[in-house]
């Protein structure tokens, strides 16, 4: 189960005798909460650049299969034409080469580009998500330290049966009478 920020908002835990400050614990859910809600529209923005970017990649293939179909193209012409035609279609398979070589060069950077962003966005989170699972549990061992304490300790032999007393008193008038 996914947690999102409104769950980490509205978590509400037990109380205990001499529990945790329930604001100090309403601040931090409420910061891990912002935080986590920062992650999540972070992570949005980026697989929307994401997106992007592969769309662009794709219409820079689509422009590659075009250029390298018109570079076929005139490598037809240039064989079914004179001299001069097959100078010019070289020229232009050069020239229609050079481009898609240039265009493919720049998707393939663009692309990189990404997969280290998208390679930093989840390492952040893993390093947040280790970091609140390393806090929560430390959080739960000193509770269950705690807990295991309060259950060790004797009631104080000061504590005086007050029915006790009361019956040592009535005996004692009874027995004044």
């Amino acid at each position: 189960m996914r947690l999102t920020p409104i769950q980490i908002r509205k978590q509400e835990f037990s109380k205990k005798v001499r529990g945790f400050d329930p604001e100090e614990v309403d601040a931090f859910l409420a910061t891990a909460a912002a935080d986590f809600e920062e992650l999540l529209r972070e992570n949005m923005e980026l697989r929307a650049q994401k997106s992007a970017i592969m769309e662009e990649l794709q219409n820079y293939k689509k422009l590659e299969d075009s250029l390298r179909s018109l570079v076929d193209q005139a490598e037809r012409t240039a064989a079914e034409s004179s001299e001069s035609l097959k100078k010019t279609a070289d020229i232009v398979k050069r020239e229609a080469q050079m481009t898609a070589d240039q265009i493919l060069k720049e998707a393939r950077q663009e692309m990189e580009r990404a997969k280290v962003r998208l390679a930093e966005v989840k390492n952040l989170r893993e390093t947040i998500v280790k970091t609140i699972r390393t806090i929560l549990t430390a959080q739960l061992d000193m509770l269950g330290s705690l807990e295991n304490e309060l259950l060790k300790q004797e009631p104080p032999t000061e504590v005086l049966d007050i029915k006790a007393i009361i019956e040592s008193i009535e005996k004692s008038r009874a027995e004044d009478k």
